[in-house]
């Protein structure tokens, strides 16, 4: 029924329990993991022509690899296919065409993200992907 099984990963712990639920329905379905993890480049701050952007993008992209790669080693002990993205954009827009593109069937996320100022302004990410997506959407606490 699901083939492909993409899990946003923002290191939060609904983002992991997401993995937990994500990882019991590949392992059903027998279908093959993305974990996707998304460097918000679009909401970065700048003062005055001064752009914080290379040193805070690098700190990051780093953030998201290493929580990328600490849900590879989960999924790794399963012995179940996966393939790891760490994209750039905007979360919400990131989360909503990466699945159209590579024929994923499922999305998988954590009810809250690790970013309650960016939930405040900008609105959630999850909420977003929900009521845009064209793709099911499962969602976990």
């Amino acid at each position: 029924m699901f083939k492909k099984i993409l899990v946003a990963i923002d290191g939060s712990k609904s983002s992991f329990n997401a993995l937990d639920s994500a990882v019991t329905l590949a392992k059903q379905f027998n279908s093959e993991l993305y974990l996707v993890s998304v460097v918000n480049t679009v909401n970065l701050p700048t003062n005055v022509g001064v752009s914080y952007v290379p040193g805070l993008t690098k700190d990051l992209r780093d953030s998201s690899k290493r929580e990328l790669d600490k849900a590879a080693q989960i999924v790794s002990k399963t012995g179940l296919t996966y393939q790891t993205e760490l994209l750039d954009g905007e979360p919400r827009e990131e989360l909503t065409i990466f699945p159209q593109e590579n024929g994923i069937d499922l999305i998988v996320m954590g009810k809250t993200g690790t970013n309650a100022l960016t939930r405040v302004f900008v609105g959630s990410v999850t909420r977003f992907v929900s009521e845009h997506s064209d793709i099911n959407v499962l969602i976990v606490v």
